[in-house]
Parts: structure tokens; sequence; C-alpha cells
């Protein structure tokens, strides 16, 4: 995997780093290197590495209680809906958005699992199906559900499973639906697939 990661303050996120090149993964920083630049992505011959679009997964390696300028990384890698790992102490935990996931005592596993859940994604489709009205509450809630959304993420991948009951004569109405509201939600993952199936 890909690793952005981001320290709330200098060498905070040291030990993160090590073990994460240590189960294989590659991790990039997003500090300028020209003190008078905000983060590499505003640096004049430096991108930032959310651009590529190749990233799995953010990592926050936090030292304090209240949130440090130096961990806006973090924010835009939720903005891209890129999940965003909190290591370090837990009473200290920032959330990031809908995608944020607590390391605890296994920061590789988390962001393992962090990089595969589409939890914010799934949330974000029926939230928007509700709101917009295609579904109603107790199709998406009741004790034998009508519809059901979820989401699961690869590398540059989304995959959309939309489950209906048997012979469902809105399926292809609400699927269609459904794909709007994951794109709206994440425009920045290149390929959707959407697999439908019944309960």
């Amino acid at each position: 995997m890909k690793i952005v990661l981001v320290e709330g303050s200098p060498g905070a996120g040291t030990g993160a780093e090590v073990e994460l090149r240590a189960a294989g993964h590659t991790v990039v920083g997003c500090d300028a290197v020209d003190p008078s630049a905000p983060c590499r992505g505003l640096e004049v011959v430096s991108t930032c590495p959310l651009d590529d679009g190749d990233v799995d997964v953010a990592v926050v390696s936090r030292s304090g209680s209240a949130a440090a300028p130096s961990e806006r990384g973090a924010l835009c890698a939720a903005r891209r809906r890129v999940p965003v790992v909190v290591a370090g102490n837990p009473r200290h935990a920032v959330s990031f958005g809908p995608g944020t996931h607590l390391a605890g005592d296994d920061l590789v596993g988390a962001c393992e699992r962090a990089a595969r859940s589409g939890a914010a994604h799934s949330s974000a489709v029926r939230r928007q199906l509700l709101i917009s009205g295609v579904v109603q509450p107790d199709e998406v809630d009741g004790p034998v559900p009508r519809f059901g959304f979820e989401v699961d993420r690869s590398p540059g991948r989304l995959r959309l499973v939309v489950r209906t009951r048997e012979g469902e004569p809105h399926a292809a109405a609400v699927t269609k639906s459904a794909v709007e509201a994951l794109r709206a939600f994440d425009p920045h993952t290149p390929l959707i697939d959407v697999v439908q199936r019944t309960f």
C-alpha cells in the first residue's frame, strides 16, 4: 500500500514509519522542504502525494490532544475520501471525517482494514438516497429490507453492491441513483464496479 504519513509534530511519526515500511508498505510525507510553503503541494517544485490518486490510506501520528496545523494533510486526504488512520494515544484522537479509523495496538492491521473499508461510502449512498426520497427508511431499515448498499474499496476502484428483493421493479432505478450518489461522494476514485444481488 501507499500511505501518506502526517505528523502532529516533527518526529511524531518516526515509529509509525518504521513499522509500516517493515510491513512492506510505501510511506510518503506531505511536509514541505521549503519552510515558507505550508505543504508539499504548494511548493514551487513539488507536488502533493495525493494528486496521483494512488494513496490507499493516510496515517496521522498524533502527539497531543488538540489538532495541530501540521495535521492538515489528513484533512486533504479525508476530502479526497482517502481513509485516515489515527495513531497515538486514543484519548487524544481527533476525527477527520467519516473515514476516520483508530489504529489501536495494530497500526499495520488498522491501515490494511481501513484501505478496504467502504463503510463511509456505503453510509453516504444510503444517506443520499434517503434524503432524496429514492428509498424510504423502512425499505432499508425494516425487518425485511427492500434495498441494501455495500461498498468495498481497492486501489483505484470502488465496488458497489446493491441488494434488492427478487423481482424488485425499481432495482434498475435505485441502482442508478446509488451509483450517482457514490460518485458524488467520491469523485476521485476512477472506477466504480456495480453488482446487483438479491437478499
